[in-house]
């Protein structure tokens, strides 16, 4: 995130947020739905002496207002929603909204900039996810090249015989 600017969607504590501003970046906004999560963003930010803007919104509005407005002040964009699914029934809803955010996270990105995405449900299987970010891509009129693919660290461990252990899947893509 060196020299970048960033935007930090569904803080929860801020961590990626708080990453980004050690790591270097130029400006740091992290936005939040939740009071209790943007509270504890400041504070995390404050007890680490970094400076981030925090931002008490609904990131689907956020997003949606900056695609609006033309705002492309963000060059590197994150993605870290809760789970939009926990059952298989409400799946495809899920899909929906993770291309909703997607597909507005690379409209407002500049060629060149980054967008690191992620989903924590199980439901939301790696091939689907694929599925919805190659949608909203073309949908954005994008092209994205994959940087990095992530799963969730060895503390929580992919059982074979258990799919349920597979939740994580994280993304870091460039708009080219």
């Amino acid at each position: 995130a060196r020299n970048r600017h960033v935007l930090d969607c569904f803080t929860h504590t801020g961590a990626f947020a708080l990453n980004a501003a050690k790591g270097g970046a130029a400006s740091v906004t992290a936005v939040d739905i939740s009071q209790e999560a943007v509270d504890m963003t400041k504070k995390n930010a404050e007890a680490n002496n970094l400076d981030i803007d925090v931002v008490k919104a609904d990131v689907f509005d956020y997003l949606v207002k900056l695609d609006q407005e033309h705002n492309h002040d963000f060059d590197y964009i994150i993605l870290d929603p809760p789970a939009f699914t926990k059952s298989g029934k409400t799946v495809h809803e899920a899909f929906r909204g993770y291309k909703e955010i997607n597909y507005r996270a690379m409209k407002i990105l500049p060629r060149g900039g980054y967008l690191a995405t992620c989903s924590c449900s199980h439901f939301m299987g790696e091939e689907l996810f694929v599925k919805m970010v190659k949608e909203a891509a073309r949908d954005a009129g994008v092209t994205l090249r994959q940087i990095e693919f992530r799963q969730q660290a060895p503390d929580h461990p992919i059982l074979m015989t258990v799919p349920e252990t597979y939740y994580l899947k994280f993304f870091l893509f460039q708009i080219v």
